[in-house]
This record gives structure tokens, C-alpha cells and sequence, in this order.
């Protein structure tokens, strides 16, 4: 994304001013500010958030058109991260540069077959930083610093070869829920097609975004989603209620750098015999709560159901594999009231 020309700025300031002349003349004090939904950065305060991302998979195994079940394997897997963003630089007209630091990261996962589960690449990332961009209306821009550090922890889930091994071979990992969580923190405001309209009780639009997945593949489910404007309350400050619902979009969203490429094989994971994954349903919902006085999310829930059909590598009779996954995901804006119940034992 190009930063704006001295003549942008310029026409964007006149905007405002014109916009702020017309309340005034209206009878109004200043802009109603809560109307718009900004990003906004200030040196002084940064921002902390947790997320949460929980999926239970179950593989049932079903013979021929009646869809007799046959059999059924479960796994679960979580991760739950804790970042402070400080600002670095920050420009009101254009791309603002954020300094992300991973205080935390807990990964927890039980396998088809019961067995334990290597570490996740994940674990790498605490105490790590990495910086990304990111403009007023949520158009984010990633850097080298944050490239370079997702092809570190991709290539952590490679197993090391040994003696005449020849496929990579690679442990399931939590990388996408990483990824997710870049985007879906600001795209709000940058999905908005209108932004210098602003938002009001009944204002609705769409995104598309990839969905996290148990492993990576290149039909990565992704949904188109619907915000609905449900409530706008003014308390101590002015928050945005906001619900959401989605359908499957046909096409994988592919707006995202890869951690690694190339073929391999996932290592212990019954995915490694399937293909020709296709994606049947979606369904859920979630709700999110934008500050608007703030300029930033302040919590996002997402819990939904996909199904997906698959086909085994080899064939075995009329057995065919269906998937479904539930998910949910949850952010959260942390204070530093919250950083201190934690380490007192709270949660």
C-alpha cells in the first residue's frame, strides 16, 4: 500500500474540516466521533489481546450412497496466545507500523490414535516480535520482519530427515490460527466499503476471509461473512455490537504468505491418507464489540460447525470419509488489571 501524496493529506484534512463546519452549523458541539470506525495508535498506550482458537475433529468413516457410519476418530487441539502491540510509528493518513510481542503462547492437542503429540512450531514464537502496517481504515500491509518470521516457524515443523528418507515430513502445526488472527483483528474496518460514511444501527456488509484448519491444504475452507450493526451504547465510552453470520465461499481466500511450501507428508495425523477434500456446509454465528471511542476491537467471538467430504489416498471399498469440524475462536481486549490476575493465579 503507497502512502498518500502531500495532496491527498491535504484533500483528507479539508474533508474534515468541512465535515466538522456542517455539525457545527447543524447545531452540534463536534463530529459525532462514534459514527466512525477508525483505527487509532497512541505511543503512550498499547495494546494487549489474547486469542483463543479450540477445534474438536472427528473423521467418521461412512460406506457407499446410504451413508451408513462405520467408524469414528477425535482429536482436539488449542492455542491460546497473549500479544502486546506497541506502536512504533505512527501516521493518521496512511500506514502506521506496529511493533507485535508474543508474551505467551500454550498449545495443547490429543491425537486420532491416542497417542502424545509433538510440540507444536507455535511454542517458538513466545517472546518473539515482529512488526506489520496497518492503515486508519484496517488495510493492513505485511512487512519483512513478520515473513521472515512465519517461514522460521513454519520450517519448525519440519522433522529433521534421516539416512535415506527423501519426502519432508511435518508435525501439525497451529500456524494458520496465527495468520487468522493478523487479519481478523482488523477487518472490521477494512472490509467496510464506505468507511467515511460510518456505521449506524442496521448497517450491514460483507468480507471474505480463510478459515484455520487442521492442516494446511491448498482448497483452504473460507467463508464469505455478513457484519450486521446491532447495537451502538455509549457508557464510559461509545461500543459497536456487532453480529455476524457466513456462508462458504466457493473458492479458497489465498490473501495470505504460506509458511512453507512445497510437498510433504503430516506426520502421526490421519489426514496424511486423504484427499480431494470438498468442502459441504458451514454453519454458526458470532458477535464482536468495536470500540469506537478507542479505535480498536475490543472482543470477537466465532463459533461454527464445516463439514467437508474427503477421499482416501488408496481406495478402500465404498468406505468415504467425512470430516467435521467445530470451532471457536475468541479475542480479547486485556488491560493491565487483567495481566495482573493472571500472574496472581486468575483467569
Amino acid at each position: 500500500m503507497r502512502r498518500p501524496s502531500p495532496a491527498q493529506r491535504t484533500a483528507r484534512t479539508i474533508q474534515l474540516l468541512l465535515a466538522a463546519a456542517v455539525a457545527f452549523f447543524s447545531g452540534c458541539r463536534s463530529v459525532p466521533r462514534g459514527e466512525y470506525m477508525a483505527l487509532e495508535f497512541d505511543k503512550t498506550k498499547p495494546l494487549r489481546y489474547r486469542f483463543v482458537s479450540s477445534r474438536e475433529v472427528q473423521i467418521e468413516l461412512t460406506s457407499g450412497p446410504s451413508g451408513k457410519k462405520e467408524d469414528s476418530k477425535a482429536s482436539n487441539e488449542s492455542i491460546e496466545m497473549v500479544f502486546q502491540i506497541r506502536p512504533v510509528e505512527i501516521d493518521p493518513y496512511g500506514l502506521s507500523t506496529l511493533e507485535f510481542t508474543c508474551e505467551s503462547v500454550q498449545v495443547k492437542r490429543t491425537t486420532f490414535s491416542g497417542k502424545p503429540a509433538a510440540a507444536d512450531a507455535m511454542q517458538a514464537l513466545q517472546g518473539r516480535s515482529y512488526t506489520i502496517q496497518v492503515s486508519p481504515t484496517g488495510r493492513l500491509e505485511l512487512t519483512d520482519s513478520f515473513k521472515n518470521l512465519l517461514r522460521e516457524i513454519g520450517q519448525k515443523s519440519f522433522a529433521a530427515k534421516s539416512g535415506s528418507q527423501q519426502q519432508n515430513v511435518k508435525d501439525p502445526d497451529m500456524i494458520l490460527d496465527w495468520l487468522f488472527f493478523q487479519y481478523t483483528l482488523w477487518d472490521l474496518p477494512a472490509s467496510h466499503p464506505r468507511p467515511l460514511e460510518g456505521i449506524r444501527v442496521g448497517s450491514t456488509w460483507e468480507s471474505e476471509q480463510f478459515l484455520p484448519w487442521p492442516v494446511p491444504i491448498q482448497n483452504l475452507p473460507s467463508r464469505i461473512l455478513t457484519y450486521t450493526v446491532e447495537q451502538i451504547d455509549e457508557q464510559d465510552c461509545r461500543l459497536a455490537f456487532i453480529s455476524t453470520s457466513y456462508k462458504l465461499r466457493e473458492r479458497p481466500v489465498l490473501n495470505f504468505p504460506l509458511p512453507y511450501e512445497g510437498n510433504y507428508q503430516i506426520r502421526g495425523s490421519l489426514f496424511s491418507v486423504l484427499r480431494n477434500f470438498q468442502h459441504q456446509s458451514l454453519e454458526g454465528s458470532g458477535r464482536l464489540v468495536f470500540n469506537l471511542t478507542d479505535g480498536c476491537l475490543e472482543s470477537a467471538q466465532d463459533e461454527y460447525t464445516l463439514v467437508t467430504s474427503a477421499s482416501f489416498i488408496l481406495p478402500l471399498g465404498e468406505s468415504l470419509p467425512k470430516l467435521t469440524v467445530h470451532q471457536h475462536i475468541q479475542i480479547e481486549r486485556l488491560s493491565d488489571d487483567t495481566r495482573s490476575e493472571r500472574k496472581n493465579g486468575g483467569l
